[in-house]
């Protein structure tokens, strides 16, 4: 509703069909709100283990096998691979 007074002191200048620019704005800002929601809660928790978070326990190998290649171990374990190109 507030662009409606907004896009009403435009009338003068481009016509009385500027108004109905009304909905596509309010349209327009309600998607950008409803994905801005939709990223926040997908970014919420980074540690959850799906497609987009940290790829934590892949992090936690890689330290474990550096730190038994320092203590001179050989028995190391193998890194993880990503399944369809997802490190979890």
């Amino acid at each position: 509703m507030g662009f409606l007074g907004e896009f009403s002191k435009l009338m003068e200048k481009h016509g009385e069909h500027i108004i109905w620019f009304t909905i596509l704005f309010s349209v327009l800002l309600g998607w950008v709100f409803l994905v801005l929601e939709q990223i926040g809660e997908s970014t919420e928790n980074p540690f959850e283990g799906s497609a987009n978070d940290i790829p934590i326990t892949q992090i936690s190998r890689m330290i474990e096998i550096d730190l038994r290649e320092m203590l001179g171990e050989t028995d190391l374990p193998e890194p993880l691979t990503p399944v369809n190109n997802i490190l979890l």
